[in-house]
């Protein structure tokens, strides 16, 4: 095998193939750290959803991946008087895999990455676009959230089979999330999502 370009080691298998790959200025080539889309790309506050309403968006994890963490970074608005707060992985078809630990009163700043652990890490069985989802529930008001705000009804439709980059499922969900996500609100915000 040769090494081409640029590109200071073999290309076979590497993880310069994901799509998307670490596109994280600054993040180890070598780390697991994916994005569901480009930091670049995240050019909108989007306004906060429903109190106790799960945000779910779509992320591309190869077989073997080891998802540990979770993260999503709040936007120009903070919450007010949480009760309730979870990140959540559900397969492709909306089945839970894991969750994070319900996070009760404590406090998310706006402006600033929320890193949560699942209970327990989750091995990607096949490659897919999995399903990565936060909740908040807050007496007052809840969090915005740093991500794109694409037309809903475009990404939803762009080729045959493609589906809604965002949308929220579940009710009174007060940090604990359904087995399954059930019915997906396509809506026009993509948050910003990490998993490491």
């Amino acid at each position: 095998m040769t090494v081409l370009g640029r590109h200071n080691r073999p290309l076979a298998d590497s993880p310069a193939l994901d799509m998307p790959y670490n596109a994280l200025p600054g993040v180890d080539e070598d780390a697991f750290v994916r994005p569901n889309i480009p930091v670049w790309a995240c050019t909108s506050d989007l306004a906060a959803t429903a109190s106790g309403v799960a945000i779910g968006t779509r992320i591309y994890l190869r077989k073997g991946d080891v998802v540990t963490n979770i993260s999503f970074v709040s936007g120009n608005t903070a919450e007010n008087t949480p009760t309730h707060r979870a990140h959540a992985l559900y397969d492709p078809d909306g089945n839970l895999l894991a969750q994070t630990a319900d996070q009760l009163t404590a406090a998310w700043a706006a402006n600033s990455a929320l890193k949560l652990a699942l209970t327990a890490p989750v091995t990607i069985q096949k490659d897919g676009w999995y399903i990565v989802a936060t909740t908040t529930t807050a007496t007052t008001a809840v969090n915005s959230l740093v991500g794109a705000a694409p037309i809903v009804t475009a990404t939803a439709v762009v080729h045959t089979g493609s589906k809604a980059l965002g949308f929220t499922f579940g009710s009174a969900l007060g940090g604990t999330f359904p087995a399954t996500t059930g019915a997906q609100t396509g809506v026009a915000k993509c948050p910003l999502a990490i998993v490491s």
